[in-house]
C-alpha cells in the first residue's frame, strides 16, 4: 500500500516577491534578500508568519485586525507587537518594514 504524498505545509513552501530592488524569497524559516544584503536571515516562527503575510500583501497596508485574524497563534495585539518588533530587530533594513499609523503595517516592495 502506497500512502499519497502530502503537499507541503504553507509554512514550509517557498513565498517569493519581486521588489524595486531584486527578490525577496521566503523557504522554510530562512529569508533570502537581495544583494547587497546577501546573507540569509534565520526567523523565529512568529515574525516568520508576519513576514509571510506582509510578503502576500505586496506591499499593500494590513491592519492589527486583519493580521490577527490571518495569525490566530498570536493571541494578542501586544504580541503582534512584539513580532514585528522582532522581525525588523532580524532583517538587515529594519525600515522595511514600515508602520502606518492608525492603519497597520506594510512590507516597502
Amino acid at each position: 500500500m502506497t500512502i499519497p504524498a502530502r503537499p507541503p505545509a504553507e509554512a514550509d513552501s517557498a513565498l517569493r516577491l519581486h521588489t524595486s530592488s531584486g527578490e525577496i524569497q521566503v523557504s522554510g524559516d530562512t529569508l533570502h534578500l537581495p544583494p547587497p544584503n546577501t546573507a540569509p536571515v534565520q526567523l523565529a516562527p512568529g515574525p516568520l508568519a508576519v513576514m509571510r503575510a506582509l510578503m502576500k500583501a505586496q506591499g499593500a497596508v494590513l491592519s492589527r485586525e486583519h493580521l490577527l485574524a490571518m495569525l490566530p497563534h498570536c493571541g494578542s495585539e501586544h504580541a503582534l507587537e512584539m513580532w514585528v518588533s522582532r522581525l525588523r530587530q532580524a532583517l538587515p533594513d529594519p525600515s522595511m518594514v514600515k508602520t502606518v499609523v492608525k492603519r497597520g503595517y506594510r512590507l516597502v516592495v
